[in-house]
């Protein structure tokens, strides 16, 4: 299974989408979705979340979270940073919710409406209508947050963000559970134990994702093989052919020509 780890640029972003990222991913935001229509599994820290019509998702930040479309999907979609709102930042960074889904039941019959406010206003022209936004924002945040359980974040949690970060960064290099748990000053075990009971995958083969989804980038630009193999962290092209057919089922070649025909 892959994992993105999202670096995001903007601390604030309000708009509507009419799909859901089916790719784990992780970042230090907290991201709103509000159901508009459809329904979705949700899955967060390896738990499972219904979610329809009318509900509300609250993810916390370095939550790995992905959804998984159960018909055509419209929502409100907000992803904010922790610092945006200094009165819940330890909060926001200390604490997870217990479930992330708020049902529409429990929420105002406004809701709606004030999303599309916060959605209007963050992207306006204006400087004042984005401080209006996030003034909207908190005040939905003060609404809903009471409805949520919180409860400390697991002891290894700040550790996952930190592994699922330095492997993010450093896929391209001859990265080892050695050298990582030397660099991060942690336990190998320790590292070992969290990517298999968290992520239910072994480092390998989470390294080894990522270099392929790398390589598979450059092959659609239409770069060299060989190139490719070294550029991606492979330590050699038959290593590479070898991991790449695992993880795709073709070969790099193959994969080329696939996308030749497709296109």
């Amino acid at each position: 299974m892959l994992y993105q780890v999202e670096n995001r640029k903007s601390p604030f972003t309000a708009g509507y989408a009419s799909g859901l990222i089916d790719l784990p991913h992780i970042h230090p935001h907290l991201e709103m979705i509000y159901m508009q229509e459809g329904s979705s599994i949700a899955t967060v820290d390896d738990k499972n979340f219904f979610m329809e019509k009318g509900d509300l998702f609250l993810s916390f930040p370095n939550q790995i979270h992905h959804y998984h479309a159960l018909s055509a999907v419209k929502c409100h979609l907000i992803i904010f940073a922790p610092d945006l709102f200094k009165d819940l930042k330890k909060r926001f960074e200390t604490q997870i919710p217990v479930s992330p889904i708020i049902k529409g039941s429990q929420l105002g019959a406004d809701t709606n409406d004030v999303l599309n406010k916060i959605w209007e206003k963050n992207n306006s022209d204006s400087s004042f209508d984005r401080i209006a936004a996030k003034g909207y924002l908190l005040a939905f945040l003060g609404e809903i947050l009471p409805l949520m359980t919180l409860v400390n974040t697991p002891v290894d949690h700040d550790s996952m963000k930190l592994l699922l970060t330095y492997c993010s960064e450093n896929y391209t290099e001859p990265i080892t559970l050695d050298s990582l748990s030397s660099e991060l000053h942690l336990n190998k075990y320790y590292v070992s134990h969290i990517f298999k009971e968290r992520m239910h995958i072994g480092f390998t083969d989470f390294v080894n994702n990522l270099r392929v989804e790398h390589a598979c980038n450059l092959l659609e630009e239409g770069a060299n093989i060989t190139e490719i193999a070294f550029s991606s962290g492979f330590s050699s092209v038959r290593t590479f052919n070898r991991v790449f057919l695992q993880k795709m089922n073709m070969t790099p070649r193959d994969y080329i020509k696939a996308k030749e025909a497709s296109l």
